[in-house]
């Protein structure tokens, strides 16, 4: 079990490098620029927030049923990690709660619902979600860790291709 772990986390990695040079960000003030996980997180306070939005065919097709993940060509994931910083720069992973949302550009919309996933230390959130070819989905997420008292909104936008099109 602990192999499949490492190469669900090595494969997430190899997807979030794939997609930095894909993903746009949308800048809406006062929210910060957000990134694109391997790139500088979203800082907001005491916590850092990490996150990538890809294809779910880039997940492996067992270790999408391990975890119970919908898998297919229309058929995206947006991942999520957040850590309290305050007292480390590597900081430690803490519990979320969320509420997002992704948007077309007809404006219909479909709401996000993350699991969370437990590798270790490591806590981080997938949220699955359907869309068409070449379409871009703005999504918004509304972000409260554990023990705080505020909750953070992370936006950002991306286009996304079906396989073999």
């Amino acid at each position: 079990m602990i192999k499949m772990h490492r190469m669900f986390g090595l494969l997430l990695g190899a997807c979030f490098s794939l997609w930095t040079s894909m993903v746009s960000v949308a800048n809406a003030a006062p929210i910060p620029e957000a990134k694109v996980m391997n790139d500088k997180p979203v800082r907001f306070g005491d916590y850092e927030v990490s996150y990538s939005a890809f294809p779910s065919t880039f997940i492996q097709p067992d270790i999408a049923k391990t975890y119970n993940l919908e898998r297919g060509p229309k058929n995206g994931l947006v991942n999520i990690a957040v850590r309290n910083v305050k007292n480390s720069e590597e900081g430690k992973a803490v519990k979320v709660t969320f509420d997002g949302k992704a948007v077309n550009l007809l404006g219909q919309q479909s709401a996000l619902k993350f699991k969370e996933i437990k590798e270790g230390d490591a806590i981080y959130y997938l949220a699955g979600f359907r869309f068409s070819h070449q379409e871009l989905l703005k999504f918004s997420v509304k972000v409260q860790p554990e023990g705080s008292t505020q909750s953070h909104t992370l936006q950002f936008s991306q286009t996304f291709y079906e396989d073999g099109k």
